[in-house]
């Protein structure tokens, strides 16, 4: 079997629908950040694979592979990863698409999501803002987040707005 550093690496809509965080029934693609060379050749022969997201990178943070969860698929070979569940919701927050609030604003999303973390992964220079290519589309990111923050998170929880 291929190790964790050789799977495909699930980052879009799929990954959300596999953890079962999202209403959503089907998705037109699944997003391959990364795979390794001896399976390229077979993600490239399904135009329903998207191999080319590594063009987003600058959307996921900096040390998404640390956090990368396996995912609940029954094979035999190739196990499948997806980064975090916050790490995910990073690079809707750059997107913000109607598939993106809807994902990100899900009961079953934010029933699993840990604020903390994703705070973090956030507001961390060595995260979000160390990945993202653009001062712009980071502070952009930034300003949909505290959106989300005010209008998503639990109103009983503390909201420590001084990263704001």
């Amino acid at each position: 079997m291929f190790g964790r550093e050789d799977a495909p690496c699930d980052c879009g809509g799929s990954a959300f629908i596999l953890n079962r965080i999202t209403k959503r029934p089907v998705t037109h693609d699944v997003d391959i950040l990364s795979v390794d060379q001896h399976l390229m050749d077979i993600v490239a022969a399904y135009p329903e694979l998207n191999g080319n997201v590594a063009a987003f990178g600058d959307t996921i943070p900096y040390r998404y592979e640390d956090r990368l969860v396996p995912l609940d698929l029954s094979t035999t070979t190739v196990a499948y990863y997806a980064p975090s569940l916050e790490d995910l919701a990073v690079m809707k927050l750059y997107a913000w698409r109607p598939n993106d609030i809807a994902d990100l604003t899900s009961a079953d999303f934010l029933a699993k999501v840990d604020w903390k973390q994703l705070d973090y992964l956030v507001m961390d220079a060595g995260e979000a803002r160390a990945s993202c290519l653009s001062d712009r589309r980071y502070n952009e990111m930034l300003a949909t987040y505290r959106r989300y923050v005010r209008e998503w998170r639990d109103k009983g929880e503390a909201v420590d707005e001084s990263n704001f």
